[in-house]
């Protein structure tokens, strides 16, 4: 594994968020033996924050190839991260963080991107067709293209999800991924759990926050599962997430009755 622990240090703030989170307080240690790492929990359980500030403690950098300092949304990250302390047997620069409310933003700023260029090119071509100004802007459409094809805002938002993925994952990376499957049919989150399957044979490694019992049953996993402030190792079929959705799908009218 490139990280193969996460350890709460002897001394942190007791109060104020996030420190009074039952899931900070209770946490310890998780040691990292398999390639992909699930948190589960419901909403509120703390989950993200832990995640957050694990991707910030790594130096990790946004989706988008910014840093997570620019972020007043990850306050409580930063307030929690030089409390974590992560050993790893080597750190990789391939890798990053996402989480699906950022998307949006990102496919408008490379959008944006891909206009500006666009319209510089045409502009130094019409002062000169021969210049050689006009290389490098050709230079960088041509590899927006290679990466995200005509443009990510016209597919499916769950197949640009997947593009993104696809243009941005590495071998022998470290992604650190919150609520994945949001924008993602039942169908896309099989290609992506492939598609991670594909970078863990490359030897990445991923800590994925989720809700999805589809991704919970990631082979090779190892999944901790939030309950009452307590974080646990469970197997699959153990995880309450996956137990309602069973159950619920088994007798739908069971459920559905006492509403």
């Amino acid at each position: 594994m490139l990280l193969k622990e996460i350890k709460k240090k002897a001394t942190m703030p007791s109060n104020g968020f996030p420190f009074q989170l039952p899931v900070i307080k209770e946490f310890k240690s998780i040691g990292l033996q398999k390639p992909v790492t699930i948190f589960v929990g419901d909403n509120g359980s703390g989950k993200s924050t832990l995640l957050e500030a694990i991707a910030y403690q790594s130096n990790h950098i946004l989706v988008s190839g910014e840093t997570m300092d620019i972020d007043d949304t990850f306050d409580a990250a930063r307030k929690l991260a030089p409390h974590l302390q992560l050993s790893w047997s080597f750190k990789s620069k391939d890798g990053f963080f996402f989480r699906s409310e950022d998307f949006t933003s990102f496919m408008k700023k490379t959008r944006e991107t891909r206009q500006d260029l666009e319209k510089d090119y045409r502009e130094i071509k019409a002062r000169d067709p021969n210049s050689l100004e006009a290389l490098p802007y050709a230079r960088n459409l041509g590899e927006l293209k290679n990466l995200y094809g005509d443009g990510l805002e016209y597919q499916s938002h769950g197949e640009s999800f997947l593009s993104l993925f696809q243009a941005r994952m590495k071998g022998k990376g470290l992604y650190v991924l919150d609520e994945p499957e949001t924008p993602l049919s039942p169908l896309k989150q099989l290609s992506l759990i492939s598609l991670i399957k594909e970078m863990v044979e490359q030897g990445s490694q991923f800590i994925i926050a989720t809700h999805s019992p589809m991704i919970m049953a990631m082979p090779n996993a190892a999944i901790y599962q939030i309950v009452e402030g307590s974080m646990e190792e469970v197997a699959f079929e153990e995880v309450e997430h996956v137990r309602v959705m069973k159950d619920f799908l088994d007798a739908p009218e069971r459920f559905i009755k006492h509403l």
